[in-house]
């Protein structure tokens, strides 16, 4: 990085630090909600609320912050978001086999997706790391009890998501949970299995269940184009609709950090391959203007997994003009606030086009994925600071 480029993707994820602290709800006595925030904030002033998976990478992004920054405000954010995470948590004696299950959205929420819940583990973990709070990876290691219990497949893979206790309006409709697909996302559960496993010193969290899925991801989800899919557990090939509209392709939900996590573990090459040949499909379809797909939260992982995999894996292939443009991209696409103030700071998940246009709908909006994605990759790359999303 140029001394310019290090310093615009400093300033960048200063802003959105400041950005999640203004959306932030305040902390205060007899405030259920204290700790949370949007999903998304739309010109209009439309608010989306966060799910559980959003708060992790969001205090992980906020302590990164803290330690290149020096602002006490976002450790203090940070950790109020990991007080609402806990509150999501079902540790009551009252609900048998989901005991140590994570909720969606809010303490009242009857279900979770699997993956998101994982996540919100792998938050635990990172505060664990920080605080050095037992009880962080003791929820951890609660909720990976649950995932080995309940959380996969026949065929070793995650669920989609779990109906935690039955609705209390049956009328309303549910969330989508896709029982006859594999989704491809739920690569990435590697990385808290991983991360579990150093942090605990016990190695079954990288046993069998582990090796499990980092075979079937390499060997079923990946296609032949190089991206991993969601596919049908009845026919083992990709729907003829992908029930998430391609949002998991260019990103590819940390999947490939996980591989770089397995690689690790069993110095099996294969996985390395793989990582590879997404890599180059990634690139290969790369737009004029640097993103590799419409929406810019794909930049920060596929340059999160360059960060994180050099020096094992070889792309010479990769132009670093390609890598240029694509984190142009990314920063280019921060939000001024000009339709909306409380939108200042955050990534417009669709492109810099936005800056200029309210026009889009939600995809008009700013959105925690792309902005704590960014958060906690540009101070990594600009100064050094890997302490998160690391293999």
């Amino acid at each position: 990085m140029t001394t310019q480029q290090q310093h615009t993707c400093l300033e960048c994820a200063q802003k959105i630090a400041d950005w999640l602290c203004l959306v932030q709800r305040p902390a205060g006595a007899g405030f259920p909600p204290a700790g949370n925030f949007p999903f998304h904030v739309l010109p209009d002033g439309q608010e989306c609320p966060a799910n559980n998976w959003n708060y992790a990478f969001a205090s992980m992004g906020l302590l990164g912050a803290f330690k290149v920054f020096k602002e006490p405000r976002y450790e203090t954010a940070a950790l109020a978001m990991g007080r609402y995470m806990k509150s999501l948590q079902i540790l009551d004696p009252f609900h048998g086999d989901n005991h140590g299950a994570i909720r969606e959205v809010t303490p009242f929420t009857n279900w979770c997706y699997t993956r998101d819940a994982l996540s919100t583990a792998w938050g635990f973990i990172e505060l664990y790391r920080h605080t050095h709070e037992a009880e962080y990876l003791e929820r951890a290691r609660l909720w990976g009890e649950w995932f080995l219990r309940k959380g996969c497949d026949d065929d070793g893979w995650p669920w989609w998501g779990h109906e935690l206790e039955p609705a209390s309006d049956p009328a309303l409709p549910g969330p989508q949970m896709c029982p006859q697909i594999q989704g491809s996302f739920q690569g990435g559960s590697l990385n808290f299995l991983y991360q579990l496993a150093k942090e605990t010193g016990d190695q079954k969290w990288v046993g069998t269940p582990f090796r499990r899925i980092a075979d079937r991801f390499v060997e079923h989800i990946q296609q032949p184009s190089g991206f991993y899919a969601s596919i049908e557990r009845a026919t083992g090939k990709p729907p003829a609709t992908d029930p998430q509209g391609g949002l998991h392709r260019a990103n590819d939900d940390l999947g490939s950090l996980g591989l770089l996590c397995a690689y690790k573990v069993t110095g099996n090459s294969t996985y390395l391959a793989s990582i590879e040949k997404y890599l180059t499909a990634v690139f290969a379809g790369q737009m004029a203007d640097g993103r590799f797909e419409e929406s810019v939260a794909c930049i920060p992982v596929v340059l999160n997994i360059l960060h994180e995999g050099a020096g094992l894996i070889c792309k010479p292939d990769i132009n670093p003009a390609a890598i240029a443009q694509a984190l142009t991209a990314l920063v280019d696409a921060q939000s001024d606030g000009r339709f909306n103030p409380r939108m200042r700071g955050g990534i417009l998940e669709y492109g810099a086009a936005h800056k200029t246009t309210a026009t889009g709908g939600w995809k008009s909006g700013v959105v925690v994925r792309s902005s704590c994605y960014a958060l906690i990759v540009l101070p990594k790359l600009a100064a050094g600071t890997g302490d998160y999303l690391t293999a």
